[in-house]
């Protein structure tokens, strides 16, 4: 079982999303377990209790809350974690992987760094952390990737690889709320930028080949949602 913590404070549905379904489409089990500010993924899949069981959504499961056994009975386990309760110590500890996933708004970057900041107060042991980063909604100004990670290079975490970057894109926001929309998770038109990061993010965490990706990619654009 692989467990990957996506953190920060962006909203990054879409992303995770996406990765769950190419994932599950080449036969394996994967579970998306909710931890966001107000429980984002209630919305999209129509349940509207005040806590989410393990609910299947377009070939994958999704819940706000799930014990060590029941992960273990997943091939993959995906954590949108942006809440201050941070989940477990063993949970980070037993991460196989930690990414940051943030757009250029400042405020979601200065006040993914607080999050940082409190999570290495309550755990001290956790410094030292690798940590990849990835951009969203990028877009070409004086901003770019070396300029926002300076508002996080205080602190005491190793910055692991090169930065994922998906630019912005009108088409991108489209298919997204439409999805949302119709409670539907459709891959069709998202742009050729978006689908590269796709498969490098998935050749570098799941170890995929590029031919293996490219194929799961191209069914899970195929598949209905």
């Amino acid at each position: 079982m692989e467990n990957w913590l996506f953190t920060g404070k962006s909203d990054k549905r879409d992303l995770l999303l996406y990765i769950c379904k190419v994932l599950s489409g080449s036969g394996n089990r994967v579970l998306l377990v909710d931890m966001t500010d107000g429980k984002k993924y209630r919305y999209l899949i129509g349940e509207m209790k005040a806590s989410l069981p393990i609910t299947e959504f377009c070939g994958f499961d999704i819940c706000d809350n799930v014990s060590i056994a029941e992960a273990g009975h997943y091939d993959y386990c995906l954590y949108d974690l942006e809440t201050l309760q941070f989940g477990s110590r063993e949970l980070w500890e037993g991460a196989d992987a930690v990414l940051w996933v943030t757009s250029y708004d400042r405020y979601e970057v200065e006040s993914s760094a607080e999050w940082f900041a409190h999570l290495f107060l309550r755990w001290p042991q956790l410094k030292d952390l690798e940590i990849k980063p990835v951009f969203i909604r990028t877009f070409d100004g004086f901003l770019n990737a070396d300029y926002i990670m300076g508002f996080v290079e205080h602190l005491p975490v190793y910055w692991s690889g090169q930065a994922v970057q998906i630019p912005w894109s009108e088409t991108n926001a489209i298919v997204q709320m439409e999805n949302e929309h119709a409670q539907s998770l459709r891959m069709r038109g998202i742009s050729r930028a978006y689908k590269k990061a796709l498969m490098s993010l998935i050749v570098d965490l799941a170890g995929w080949s590029g031919s293996l990706t490219k194929k799961a990619l191209r069914m899970a654009e195929r598949k209905r949602a």
